[in-house]
């Protein structure tokens, strides 16, 4: 048990941190299952026991989910929404003067679609 928490130490610590001139170096110390948690999600994230949908509208009204965050790594949780529906963030929040905005990523079935 010693050992195992060693070498998971020591992996962590020489682990690549997400940069934008690393990616594929951090794609290929990603294990398999958090390249699975990326593609699950965060309240879907079947890798855990605690699983709950739906509070990600607390981070950010209109929000519809999030991705798993590899700390491991310095890969962020990301706050998605409803894409082939629109992109249902809320440009402004209670208590804030300020706007937010959102980023449409490409959605599957759409681009499969043309």
């Amino acid at each position: 048990m010693l050992a195992t928490l060693f070498v998971s130490t020591m992996n962590a610590q020489n682990a690549p941190q997400l940069r934008t001139d690393n990616i594929d170096e951090v794609l290929s110390a990603m294990t398999l299952e958090e390249k699975a948690k990326l593609l699950v999600g965060g309240a879907n994230n079947f890798f855990s026991e605690g699983a709950v949908v739906g509070g990600e509208a607390n981070l950010v009204a209109g929000a519809a989910g999030t991705t798993a965050a590899i700390p491991r790594l310095g890969i962020p949780a990301t706050v998605l929404t409803d894409g082939p529906a629109g992109v249902r963030i809320d440009p402004t929040r209670k208590g804030t003067d300020q706007t937010f905005y959102a980023t449409g990523f490409p959605i599957g079935t759409c681009l499969a679609a043309t």
